[in-house]
């Protein structure tokens, strides 16, 4: 793969880009694509397409996806945790200790928690969580801690790295 190639898929995967929330990765592919297309425009809905040779009689579409699974803060509760919802399907037993971003008026680390296996009884630990038993620790002390970086409707991101294979 060429190098310039490689940096670009890099920051595809870097750019944070959950349903509806797409406009980041949507402006990195216009402006990577412009040198390469004779036509490149942006819908109402924000879907982007770069069009080569538009005159021509036969034409051939190439579609993918912008956006990626994530979460959205619905509730900050007075210890600072935040409580949220899923953007896109996700299996919920897969998001417990998962690192995560969360984009409000700044990028914020957290990791996915819920309550503790010790605190459990019997007949909670054969069961999957369901997602109101978790939340996201961000390190706030408090909601007003909390709110002072991240609102009520931010959106959240897995925080993965990416790594060649």
């Amino acid at each position: 793969m060429r190098a310039q190639s490689f940096s670009y898929l890099e920051a595809l995967i870097a750019t944070p880009s959950p349903s509806g929330f797409e406009q980041l990765v949507a402006k990195l592919y216009r402006d990577n694509v412009r040198e390469f297309a004779d036509k490149v425009t942006t819908d109402v809905l924000g879907n982007v397409s770069a069009i080569l040779n538009p005159e021509a009689g036969f034409r051939v579409m190439y579609a993918g996806h912008m956006d990626e699974i994530g979460f959205i803060v619905h509730y900050i509760d007075e210890n600072g945790f935040l409580f949220f919802n899923t953007i896109g399907g996700t299996d919920v037993a897969t998001e417990i200790g998962q690192r995560v971003w969360i984009h409000g008026a700044e990028r914020v680390a957290g990791v996915i928690g819920r309550k503790a296996i010790q605190a459990f009884k019997l007949s909670d630990s054969s069961q999957t969580p369901s997602l109101k038993d978790l939340w996201i620790d961000i390190g706030a002390r408090s909601r007003e801690e909390a709110e002072k970086v991240v609102k009520i409707g931010s959106p959240v991101t897995l925080n993965a790295s990416f790594t060649m294979l």
